[in-house]
């Protein structure tokens, strides 16, 4: 199973990528893919569940098929409801569609399992969310220095000449290199060329190692111990496994 951060890596990639692509703002576009790729998967399938499992009458005779994707949209859409304020979203769009529900005795313990269940799962998703915010924060106020670093590491290779996706992976591993010391040069490495290896070109992980590797020998990287002290200028060790401290 992927870590969080491993998973919030892939969301703020494909926010980065989304949002050269159409043009858009960088955190418009993480919105929106965290929205459509984390948070509403969890609650459609929570919603699924709850259907097959309920035995209030209300549910049973209601139209249950326009409820899940209501369901779904309503919980994941952003800015998101505290999840102190879920179980009063939840009631509402039950009520939407299963008129009386809210309201029926038998119905009581379901709709609380429902609502506690939610919290539980969107406080789970939360880390994930939380890092890919930090990662694309960082990769778009430091955008300037991050690209003209890569630019100058890459020598042959302009940015221009990279493809999007690679320049995205190089932003977001550069960032993480450079401004988050508590994050292991080792582990930062080997999720990018992991993220090479899933979404970009056949050989490309190969650049995004090198440029990568570059960037460590040549810059000085303030990055934590296991002791709790601080390292200038670590020279990692540089595989193609996955990272085990992510």
């Amino acid at each position: 199973m992927n870590s969080p951060r491993r998973r919030a890596r892939e969301v703020a990639l494909k926010a980065l990528y989304q949002a050269e692509m159409i043009k858009s703002d960088n955190d418009e576009a993480l919105n929106q893919v965290l929205s459509e790729s984390v948070f509403y998967p969890v609650f459609e399938a929570l919603a699924r569940d709850f259907l097959k499992s309920s035995k209030a009458k209300e549910i049973l005779s209601g139209e249950v098929e326009a409820f899940v994707p209501d369901f779904s949209d309503s919980l994941s859409s952003f800015p998101r409801e505290n999840n102190e304020n879920l179980p009063l979203q939840i009631k509402a769009i039950l009520e939407k569609h299963f008129p009386g529900v809210t309201y029926s005795p038998d119905s009581d313990t379901e709709i609380k399992e429902l609502c506690k269940k939610a919290s539980e799962k969107a406080s789970k998703i939360e880390p994930v969310e939380e890092f890919a915010r930090q990662l694309t924060a960082c990769a778009t106020e430091n955008r300037t220095s991050i690209d003209k670093l890569l630019g100058q590491t890459a020598e042959n290779w302009s940015l221009e000449r990279m493809s999007s996706i690679d320049r995205c992976i190089l932003r977001i591993a550069a960032c993480e290199l450079l401004h988050f010391p508590e994050i292991p040069v080792n582990a930062t490495i080997n999720e990018a060329i992991e993220m090479a290896k899933k979404y970009s070109a056949d050989r490309s992980y190969e650049f995004v190692n090198g440029i990568l590797d570059k960037i460590c020998k040549q810059t000085t990287l303030n990055k934590v111990t296991r002791s709790g002290g601080v390292s200038q200028k670590r020279k990692p060790e540089i595989t193609d496994r996955d990272a085990q401290i992510s």
